[in-house]
């Protein structure tokens, strides 16, 4: 397996956090993954994108923290300590595993999140070599580098030690990336996470597996003309998919190879064959069509390897800070 490893971890995280306390779980959470994509080949890309979605969890604006000419460096460590604590955070924190009828699994943009089962056998496989030691939130991070190499791409070194979140609030899943939105908008987004227009660029394909909607992408199709920046015989294929709009029922593939990670689905953009307009409009800005280009690739693999360890490094939970779940979708019952 190719590996990536990251040139320096968050503070409070490190490759090999499990090495004395549970050496095992990496090979624990491979092995489990194996099994339920065999079983299912939807959960590899079920799973990533569950590891984007509790990742990017929006920071609530109770106090611009940008900035630091607004309070010294002291102030502004201990205010997000506390900020963290009392749930105002989220980050790479499981928070999106966390069953209930306000959490954010009920979120409108997490209905179609799956592979919760996978996620859940392979903590349970975890909790009965290691108990009480990974978090569901290691787990998720360790799952999601495992799909892309079930896949065919390459593996992280994945730094662990997160801990587990006990909030998790529906409204706060609201500012997810969309389907629909413009380059501005995607990377004002990501930018809001700490991560660069070219990080931002390299994080979308994943879109390299999966399916998504009709829905998702009505705002290309089911308009008079067609968007224009879709390849005629492309558009012509999904409206022959999806001869109207609000289809749910249906999905199509996100790229001409969904079942295997590779660069196609930059290949796919610059042929006009990008899916959602979040994807095809990366070509047609400055700002992110030399990432298109770069990533057209072997480059890529590598690109989003190291994107993927900045990502999961998000606002994260280290030390004391949140708790480490018995189970992986329910707080501890102290």
């Amino acid at each position: 397996m190719n590996s990536i490893t990251p040139a320096a971890a968050h503070t409070g995280l490190k490759v090999g956090f499990y090495r004395h306390s549970c050496p095992q779980v990496e090979a624990i959470v491979y092995n489990s993954m194996a099994q339920s994509t065999k079983a299912d080949d939807t959960v590899a890309p079920g799973i990533l994108r569950m590891a984007f979605h509790d990742c990017f969890v929006r920071v609530r604006d109770r106090l611009d923290l940008q900035h630091p000419s607004q309070l010294d460096r002291v102030a502004e460590l201990a205010l997000r300590r506390l900020f963290r604590l009392c749930g105002f955070f989220s980050g790479c924190d499981a928070s999106v595993l966390l069953e209930g009828p306000n959490t954010e699994r009920r979120a409108r943009t997490n209905t179609g999140l799956h592979g919760f089962d996978a996620i859940d056998a392979a903590k349970r496989a975890v909790e009965n070599a290691c108990p009480g030691v990974v978090s569901a939130a290691d787990v998720l991070q360790f799952a999601a580098r495992d799909a892309v190499v079930l896949a065919g791409g390459y593996g992280w070194h994945v730094p662990a030690g997160r801990r587990d979140g006990t909030v998790s609030i529906m409204e706060e899943a609201l500012n997810l990336p969309a389907p629909s939105m413009t380059v501005s908008q995607l990377i004002d987004v990501f930018g809001r996470k700490g991560l660069s227009p070219s990080q931002m660029v390299v994080l979308s394909g994943a879109h390299t597996i999966g399916k998504a909607p009709c829905v998702t992408f009505d705002d290309r199709v089911q308009t008079t003309p067609v968007d224009p920046t879709l390849a005629p015989s492309f558009a012509t294929f999904l409206k022959g998919q999806c001869p109207y709009a609000a289809i749910q029922s249906t999905s199509v593939d996100m790229d001409s190879t969904a079942h295997t990670f590779d660069s196609q689905y930059f290949k796919d953009i610059i042929a006009g064959r990008g899916l959602l307009t979040s994807d095809q409009s990366l070509l047609y800005d400055s700002r992110t069509s030399g990432g298109v280009y770069a990533n057209n690739g072997a480059a890529f693999y590598r690109n989003f390897a190291k994107a993927m360890v900045k990502m999961s490094q998000i606002e994260v939970l280290t030390g004391l800070d949140g708790e480490i779940r018995r189970q992986f979708d329910q707080v501890n019952s102290h």
